[in-house]
């Protein structure tokens, strides 16, 4: 059985994060490498809430992490989702050792709503019992 290590919640509004302000610099320091790709393919409103959506989750990540953005950039974390549309954090194996994920498990949830983007995480300490 897992443990919870800790929750965070965070909403970004999605007009933030608009062409005008999201210029290439911008996106390199907040986003993956990969974001930054995905959100170039993208154009006008989908663009806004993709980059509104991970910014959000990364938010929240380190938020449940107690930290914030302290030993971490958001560019260390990444939003990915599978086949079926489940969102999940990539964190760099470097970002795990340092912050001693292992163990954890990250549980993500992503909506928008109107004019918000809200991402809701859940870090699960699990000690190799299921």
């Amino acid at each position: 059985m897992g443990k919870i290590r800790g929750i965070g919640i965070d909403a970004v509004a999605i007009n933030r994060m608009d062409s005008q302000r999201m210029t290439l610099h911008v996106l390199k320091r907040m986003f993956s490498a990969t974001e930054v790709t995905e959100a170039l393919e993208l154009e006008g409103l989908l663009r806004s809430e993709y980059l509104a959506s991970r910014f959000a989750a990364k938010e929240a990540f380190v938020k449940a992490l107690g930290t914030g953005f302290r030993g971490i950039s958001p560019s260390e974390i990444s939003v990915t989702v599978d086949s079926v549309g489940k969102p999940s954090l990539v964190v760099l194996q470097e970002v795990k050792d340092r912050l001693c994920l292992d163990s954890c498990s990250v549980h993500l949830s992503l909506t928008h709503e109107k004019d918000l983007a809200i991402a809701f995480v859940v870090l699960e300490d699990f000690d190799g019992s299921l």
